[in-house]
């Protein structure tokens, strides 16, 4: 197991991360399709993306090395330096891009993309669980409640790995869920310098979540459209990811007035919630919202 010890100042600063990454959720994908693992609830998402004609190659790579942390900051570098020689002209070559890059990109848009409108769903909705938690229960409760391997013992957070204690000054921890990490154990990813280290756990996963890639189960968003209106079960589905009423009324093609009536019908009817700070508000599914959205309604 390793340590990551807080002090105070670092407890305080705990938070949960703010919107689900793709990019991580791409090299969870790829480690669980290389391992075989996630049991039956991946079964055909793994029968799908392993009949892909590109699947060999990046599997092959997945198997030789660690996912994280040793793929991770491979891809990271690479990403960081294809941005900085874009940032420094505008006439480079696509080809530049490194090919660990490019075979990402493939197996995301394969693997990932085509369900990640579900997979936030199910990531927005843990998160606001674990919001409720922490207001109810406070950051002790949070820390033991994350997952069977991890350890709370005030001031020491227990996870599954090998290394040196992290001790935490005053940068805090980001917690995320992960959807890929199904049925394996707890990461902790040291990020780059000035980000905080970052644990992802893994979330329930039902088991035939995969059953259509998002965009060819139409008859399930025509039942949605039906029960709550076009414009509303868009508006559903870009609260997969927290929004301001501004940022709904531009997603989805509507003015912000008639974004900020609708966003009132969906509070109402509890398929979303609002927090308003100051000037600024805030909506999200509910778990409600995020179970209808998925067609989990019975």
């Amino acid at each position: 197991m390793q340590r990551i010890v807080f002090t105070p100042e670092s407890l305080a600063k705990l938070r949960l991360a703010p919107r689900p990454e793709q990019f991580r959720e791409t090299l969870f994908a790829l480690g669980m399709l290389s391992t075989g693992s996630g049991g039956a609830p991946f079964n055909a998402w793994r029968r799908r993306v392993g009949a892909w004609a590109g699947a060999g190659g990046i599997v092959g790579l997945a198997r030789t090395v660690r996912t994280f942390p040793d793929l991770y900051r491979v891809a990271e570098k690479a990403s960081a330096e294809d941005t900085s020689a874009r940032t420094a002209t505008a006439t480079v070559p696509a080809a530049f891009k490194p090919r660990l890059l490019k075979d990402l990109e493939a197996f995301h848009r394969v693997a990932v993309a085509p369900y990640w409108s579900r997979i936030a769903s199910h990531l927005e909705a843990d998160r606001n669980v674990r919001g409720q938690i922490t207001l109810s229960g406070g950051i002790d409760q949070l820390l033991g409640t994350l997952h069977p391997a991890i350890r709370w013992d005030p001031p020491v957070l227990e996870v599954p790995g090998e290394g040196e204690d992290i001790k935490l000054e005053d940068s805090g921890l980001l917690l995320a869920p992960a959807f890929f990490l199904f049925s394996r154990a707890p990461v902790l990813i040291e990020q780059r310098a000035g980000l905080p280290p970052l644990l992802s756990y893994p979330v329930p996963v039902k088991q035939d979540w995969s059953d259509e890639p998002q965009g060819a189960g139409a008859g399930s968003d025509q039942a949605l459209r039906a029960l709550v209106g076009r414009t509303r079960a868009a508006v559903l589905q870009t609260l997969t990811l927290t929004c301001t009423t501004t940022q709904v009324g531009e997603r989805v093609g509507i003015s912000t007035a008639a974004a900020s009536q609708h966003t009132a019908v969906l509070r109402a009817a509890g398929l979303i919630s609002t927090l308003r700070t100051l000037n600024k508000v805030q909506h999200t599914l509910t778990p409600l919202g995020g179970a209808l959205l998925r067609g989990e309604m019975t």
